[in-house]
């Protein structure tokens, strides 16, 4: 009965979770690996609007520059940026790439991302993406004689925020002077990039290596145009399900919501938030199916009444019994007739089997 009972259980949980689904009803939910919760979609009719729309080929969502490596329902998202770089070679040649943004309507994450340069006497710029107007910069150090792996506080890699509610946006890099970027072996490009705080750690080979490398990013996400307040004075376009919350997006457009406490599961969606009351329901009507499967499946006690052709003390086992034999004889313990009953042993009382009532129905047999 416990396997059967740790079985429902499972089963329980399996319709938890798949009640609480992360996509529209019958719409795809993966790119691969990636989950694609509503209100993103891969296909018409699975997102909200066309912001939300994901093309899987190109793990990319609708007019922005980043490869999508997640969504969470908490408002983030990660993805990849390229990398902008600017290499000087002995030739006097020069051989770049400027890295341009379009993020739609989700900005960097202005708290959890930094620009970073890496590079001796190194710059990268962030600026408007028509233009020449900066947003930020960020200079490295001139000198380059006591570079620290891991550290990245100026000498060979500086970091610097970047601004919020930023939704487009170019990174160039150069050298800050003449003095030693293309001059030194080991120091021939500059490099610029945004990255998630703490997932870049500086190594001094990275000088001459990084021209194909790509960090995470840390986006923001957010439904609607509007506060919390205004959203919810117009029932048909207010987006926050049914045991959900809904919190204004800081310093951005729209709102989030999320299930209220006790509850899991998608908020965007109806029923998407499951929670302990579900789950008691649940467990009720399961257990009420495993009463009924006790009455008509429990074991016989054949040491009841009649059950049984025992003379002395009856032993209830699965699906059977055994007779026993008093204190200090041995044998089948059957009555007369239907065995060889029960006597001493060699005229000791301490030979053979015996038994130990605790009451008048439940003996512990001692072999």
């Amino acid at each position: 009965m416990g396997i059967l009972l740790l079985n429902l259980m499972i089963l329980i949980l399996i319709q938890s979770r798949t009640i609480a689904a992360q996509s529209q009803p019958g719409c795809p939910d993966k790119c691969g690996n990636v989950t694609i919760p509503y209100p993103f979609g891969t296909i018409e009719g699975c997102y909200l609007s066309k912001f939300y729309k994901v093309n899987c080929t190109k793990l990319q969502i609708w007019n922005t520059s980043f490869k999508l490596l997640d969504i969470s329902l908490d408002g983030y998202m990660h993805g990849l940026l390229p990398m902008a770089y600017r290499c000087y070679r002995k030739d006097k040649k020069i051989f770049s790439m400027e890295t341009r943004v379009k993020l739609s309507r989700f900005p960097i994450s202005g708290s959890l991302n930094v620009l970073t340069t890496v590079g001796c006497d190194a710059r990268a710029d962030m600026k408007i993406i028509n233009g020449e107007d900066y947003i930020t910069g960020c200079l490295s150090m001139t000198g380059c004689n006591k570079l620290t792996n891991g550290l990245c506080f100026g000498m060979g890699c500086s970091q610097v925020p970047v601004p919020y509610m930023l939704i487009s946006f170019r990174i160039h890099t150069e050298r800050n002077t003449n003095s030693s970027v293309g001059k030194w072996s080991f120091n021939n490009c500059t490099y610029g990039f945004v990255v998630e705080k703490g997932h870049y750690t500086f190594q001094e080979t990275d000088f001459d290596n990084m021209h194909n490398r790509s960090f995470p990013v840390r986006f923001e996400w957010s439904v609607g145009n509007t506060s919390c307040e205004e959203a919810q004075k117009n029932g048909t376009s207010y987006l926050c399900k049914e045991n959900s919350v809904c919190s204004d997006s800081e310093g951005y457009q729209g709102y989030h919501c999320r299930c209220a406490q006790g509850y899991e599961g998608n908020p965007y969606i109806p029923h998407g938030c499951q929670g302990n009351a579900y789950l008691v329901n649940a467990i009720n009507r399961f257990t009420q199916m495993t009463d009924n499967f006790s009455l008509r499946f429990s074991d016989v006690n054949e040491c009841e009444g009649s059950q049984n052709d025992c003379a002395h003390g009856c032993a209830n086992t699965n699906g059977s019994y055994k007779c026993v034999c008093p204190f200090g004889q041995h044998g089948d313990g059957k009555k007369k007739g239907k065995g060889k009953g029960c006597t001493y042993s060699d005229g000791s009382i301490f030979a053979g089997e015996y038994y130990i009532t605790h009451s008048c129905d439940t003996i512990l047999v001692i072999e």
